[in-house]
């Protein structure tokens, strides 16, 4: 009886194999480098200059610059990050640790909700190769300068070339619905 069951379950382990060829599909991307839509939040930041701003649909959100640079293809990208909510108010000079702690808790609280990449001297084909290789075929419903990727986690809008020498890669969670129709009409 112990050799039915143990050959039951390596059959049933390897099942898939046999059935359905186990299909593993690569996981969906869901943001970049150190942001990750659904994980990152305004506590992980460590460095740049975050300000209070109000987005197009009236929410108040905390808009962050002069981040680390992330390397597009062969070009440097400015970073700039959104988070939704503000921040709290800074600590006083000799903060103790509860409050430290207190501030971190407040800042984990406001999600990633927009990632926004500056390429400057921006070599439209060296660009799109890059995403592609990244991120796969634009979306059917590209259109001119814009192209479109999204997955069930994320949108991404390439903007090639936003202005001469200049172009603009803008990643959101696929939540951000109002956002990305802003985007995609503007």
């Amino acid at each position: 009886m112990r050799s039915v069951a143990s050959l039951f379950l390596v059959l049933a382990a390897t099942g898939c194999v046999v059935v359905s060829g186990c299909d593993k599909r690569k996981p969906e991307i869901n943001g970049l480098g150190p942001y990750r839509f659904g994980k990152t939040t305004r506590a992980q930041l460590q460095s740049g200059v975050c300000q209070p701003t109000e987005l197009t649909d009236g929410r108040k959100a905390t808009w962050c610059f002069a981040l680390p640079p992330i390397k597009v293809g062969q070009r440097t990208a400015e970073v700039d990050a959104y988070f939704l909510g503000t921040d709290p108010p800074l600590l006083a000079e000799n903060p103790t640790d509860e409050q430290r702690k207190a501030r971190k808790d407040e800042l984990e609280k406001l999600p990633l909700i927009e990632l926004q990449l500056k390429v400057r001297g921006c070599v439209e084909a060296e660009l799109e190769q890059w995403l592609r290789k990244g991120y796969g075929g634009a979306d059917p419903d590209s259109k001119g300068t814009r192209q479109y990727w999204h997955n069930s986690f994320m949108f991404m809008m390439a903007e090639i070339p936003s202005e001469p020498g200049r172009c603009i890669v803008h990643l959101l969670p696929a939540s951000e619905t109002a956002e990305i129709t802003r985007l995609k009409s503007k």
